[in-house]
């Protein structure tokens, strides 16, 4: 992902375009209402065909397939006349271009608290940028609460990062009042590297344990700084000992498991 300029805001945009369909076959959507919204205005199917963008024949194949799906005739048509022939809607297909306006009109009204949400993450990621500047620990997972499960000492919370991958944390129940932490908000998750545990096997805690390989590997004099990928785009740190580099054999692409404690988990938000 490119950098943005400084101080310059970033805009998200979410577009989706809606269908009807009944089964796996197209009933309607915004090209084929359209078609139907001027052949009510224009009476006219030459005329409509054109600014609905279609051909004369498209358009024919268009409404067969509709009238089909939907049951019943869409539109009618009148010959002779001044000027020509006419075709008119059916109650039917009056009832149809209604229908199609009225979801279309939710369906606006949903892209646009989605956008709205999907403006809000470029605060979040703002905010996260920050935080990576005030802190030493390499781990740092923005999610949002999916669990909290009250015990007699601490809260166990279950924290959604990278869309797919839960982590666990174990706070005090007043760090979780302090913080206001419910269900559904937005928090950082921090793990320091050096609690970040490497093993050939399973241990036996059934959370925060993740079946990863290594992506990259650092020797120092003494310890060593292992990268490994735990899913696609979500990468853990971890401090070793040298001694345990050699134990594990680790090399670049080496299958490992990687596992942290509950307590070894830091729930940050933001200010």
């Amino acid at each position: 992902m490119s950098r943005s300029p400084k101080n310059k805001s970033i805009t998200y945009s979410l577009d989706a375009e809606l269908q009807i369909r009944v089964g796996d076959e197209l009933l309607a959507n915004a090209k084929r209402i359209e078609l139907l919204r001027q052949i009510q205005l224009l009476e006219n199917l030459t005329k409509a065909s054109k600014l609905a963008g279609y051909s004369y024949k498209g358009a024919w194949d268009a409404i067969d397939q509709m009238t089909t799906l939907s049951g019943g005739e869409l539109i009618e048509r009148f010959a002779g006349g001044k000027g020509g022939g006419r075709t008119k809607l059916t109650e039917r297909g009056h009832q149809l271009l209604q229908n199609f306006s009225l979801v279309q009109d939710e369906h606006r009204r949903f892209i646009s608290r989605l956008n709205s949400l999907a403006n809000g993450l470029a605060g979040d990621y703002a905010s996260r940028a920050e935080t990576a500047m005030k802190t030493s620990v390499r781990n740092q997972f923005a999610g949002i609460i999916v669990s909290i499960a009250e015990g007699p000492a601490n809260a166990e919370i279950g924290v959604m990062v990278n869309g797919m991958q839960i982590i666990t944390a174990s706070i005090t129940h007043e760090s979780c009042r302090e913080l206001k932490l419910e269900v559904g908000s937005k928090v950082f998750a921090l793990i320091k590297a050096s609690s970040v545990l490497l093993s050939a096997r399973a241990p036996t805690n059934s959370v925060n344990r993740f079946t990863s390989h290594v992506m990259a590997l650092t020797q120092g004099e003494q310890r060593s700084e292992v990268v490994v990928e735990v899913a696609d785009g979500l990468a853990l740190v971890s401090t070793i000992a040298n001694t345990d580099v050699d134990l594990l054999g680790l090399d670049i692409g080496k299958p490992i498991i990687a596992s942290f404690a509950p307590p070894s988990v830091i729930i940050g938000v933001a200010a």
